[in-house]
């Protein structure tokens, strides 16, 4: 079976390692920067002393700052308009996006908007094409959608109750700065909820599809996924394990670079499934994907799926080989149950968070309308489909 052609190009420059951020000042001058807007969370980064290195590196080189803290989990477009107003009234020409992928994808769409001056969700739903983009640097706390290394970004509207993930060349990091110490703080949940983040971006988008994949590329993906689950638990149970760090930092920072991408098309079905939720309640991606990733394969469990599931299990899982295809793609997915729920600690309703059954097909209907009312992944989900998958994770 032919492979897929492709074009493999990844721009972004990583420093990997602790002390690396010694180098920032030279890559913000590197790429013209002479003042630069700092974009952060919620305040995690000056408990933890990031801010104030970042700063005083800045200001030792002569590099002018602004800042704009306060992006949320799943960024609000309306915080993205602010963070734009103040970089193009401090004329900022470079922006460093210090926290975790909520706040990078933040960051990359200022770097957008910094070039229009009307609502941000216009460049987002792609209602106004702008190719510019600041240049930006990203300084990732937490290990999980890889956001410091690709040209997406997801983007939420409270006001109309949508989720939405844009790509732009431009969205491309200049330089990433992955110090696996800096995710030591991250609490155990968010360690969790990340690597069930991880998990999701090699499993579901691109190691479970219909098209013909390079062998040794599954083969690296089967890997990676096993490595997730063992750190993953072990960075839970032990947060200052450096081993377990630093495999999850390279991890989710490989599984975007695009070498994961060569010969297959991606879906996103469960990604898709996840922003139907999230149109509606304040759950943090990474749980919501783990809510839903067991119950997803449940429900499309036939014969048709079970080897590639019973497949997986072995490489990822250590399913013994010799069962029933059927019931070793069952033994998987109880296995993948167990990590997410028993060795994470992750909560596994949807009720837990406010969830209600009369939501549901509004859910569903978010989930799929932006792709004709059809989810694709190695079944095809319908909107029905879809709210039954819901009604399983209540």
């Amino acid at each position: 079976m032919k492979i897929n052609n492709f074009v493999y190009y990844n721009p972004t420059k990583i420093y990997f390692g602790d002390q690396q951020l010694a180098h920032l000042a030279d890559e913000v001058k590197l790429h013209g920067g002479s003042k630069a807007i700092l974009i952060y969370g919620g305040g995690s980064i000056k408990k933890s002393g990031l801010y104030d290195n970042i700063m005083k590196i800045l200001h030792d080189a002569g590099i002018d700052t602004a800042e704009c803290g306060g992006v949320e989990p799943n960024p609000q477009y309306t915080t993205v308009n602010r963070a734009a107003k103040v970089c193009r009234e401090n004329h900022c020409d470079i922006i460093i996006a210090a926290g975790g992928g909520s706040v990078i994808d933040a960051a990359k769409v200022v770097a957008q908007a910094n070039f229009y001056d009307g609502d941000c969700w216009d460049l987002v739903t792609k209602k106004v094409d702008e190719p510019r983009a600041l240049p930006m640097i990203a300084i990732p706390t937490m290990a999980s959608a890889g956001s410091e290394n690709d040209a997406w970004a997801v983007i939420s509207n409270a006001d109309t109750n949508e989720k939405l993930d844009p790509w732009l060349q431009g969205y491309q990091p200049a330089a990433a700065f992955i110090d696996p110490t800096l995710t030591c703080s991250v609490s155990p949940y968010q360690t969790a909820v990340g690597a069930a983040d991880i998990f999701s971006h090699i499993v579901e988008i691109r190691y479970f599809l219909k098209d013909h994949k390079i062998e040794f590329v599954s083969e690296m993906m089967e890997v990676m996924a096993a490595n997730t689950v063992k750190y993953g638990a072990l960075a839970v149970k032990e947060p200052e394990n450096m081993e377990a760090r630093q495999n999850l930092s390279w991890i989710s920072a490989m599984i975007t670079g695009g070498i994961m991408d060569m010969g297959g098309i991606q879906d996103m079905a469960l990604h898709m499934t996840e922003y139907g939720i999230a149109a509606f309640y304040e759950i943090p991606h990474g749980h919501g994907i783990a809510i839903i990733f067991p119950r997803w394969m449940q429900y499309i469990l036939s014969e048709e799926t079970a080897p590639a599931f019973y497949h997986f299990g072995i490489k990822c899982f250590g399913i013994v080989p010799d069962l029933d295809v059927m019931e070793g793609a069952q033994k998987t997915i109880d296995a993948l149950s167990n990590w997410l729920y028993n060795q994470m600690g992750l909560e596994s309703h949807l009720a837990a968070f406010g969830v209600t059954e009369d939501r549901l097909h509004d859910m569903a209907v978010k989930a799929t309308e932006n792709h004709g009312g059809v989810l694709h992944s190695l079944t095809t989900l319908t909107t029905e489909d879809v709210e039954k998958i819901f009604r399983m994770c209540m």
